[in-house]
């Protein structure tokens, strides 16, 4: 069973992850975001993928987009695990970012269209589609004021009219009443780090689980 944990740039999936993967629930895997491989991913210059984009969306959005959706697909696909709770998916990737880059202009439409034939090859044949979405909702502010606190040099440049867009696509998306996955919208604005908040949402996922899978998170 595939949970995919959604949300903006900043909202807290990867500290949500850490703080339930802290409490063994259940024999359930956590897949983080592969930033470090993104990170990791330099030329000559020492300079990385996630730097360039941020610099110079016009000229990174598609190589980086094929090359986040391509490592997110390799670390959910080589899990044999029976549940994953995954930081994202290559759907996001493809209905929030890619998108929102060929709608403003930063991908061709070419190389939308090339990205979107890899996208749906990888998903039939990883057989990525999930069975459930956790949506951290929380606003672009309060976004923002994490990226800031938690101080990526990459992300540094990150403009507020970007969370936004980002947000709103978020919304169009998971809040999509015609969809068939289940989709639990946690309010991610509360301190996470706080036991009774944590206890609060870990009680949200353990009910969602229960109701549409039958599955005890504890």
């Amino acid at each position: 069973m595939k949970i995919y944990v959604e949300a903006n740039i900043g909202a807290g999936k990867s500290t949500l992850l850490r703080l339930l993967g802290n409490r063994k629930l259940n024999n359930i895997r956590y897949i983080q975001e592969p930033v470090n491989e993104w990170l990791e991913t330099k030329d000559s210059t020492g300079k990385n993928i996630l730097e360039y984009f941020y610099e110079n969306q016009n000229k990174w959005s598609f190589p980086f987009q094929m090359n986040s959706f391509i490592s997110r697909t390799h670390s959910i696909a080589e899990s044999k695990d029976d549940v994953i709770f995954a930081e994202r998916s290559v759907y996001t990737d493809k209905y929030c970012f890619a998108q929102n880059c060929y709608e403003s202009g930063k991908m061709t439409e070419m190389e939308w269209n090339i990205y979107n034939k890899w996208h749906s090859w990888l998903v039939d044949s990883f057989k990525l589609k999930p069975e459930a979405y956790i949506y951290l909702r929380t606003s672009p502010q309060t976004c923002i004021n994490r990226i800031k606190e938690r101080s990526r040099n990459e992300e540094s440049t990150i403009p507020l009219d970007y969370l936004e867009k980002l947000h709103q696509k978020h919304e169009e998306w998971l809040l999509d009443k015609n969809s068939d996955i289940p989709v639990l919208t946690i309010d991610a604005e509360k301190n996470l780090f706080d036991e009774n908040e944590l206890n609060s949402v870990v009680d949200q996922i353990d009910s969602f689980l229960k109701t549409n899978f039958n599955y005890n998170l504890v």
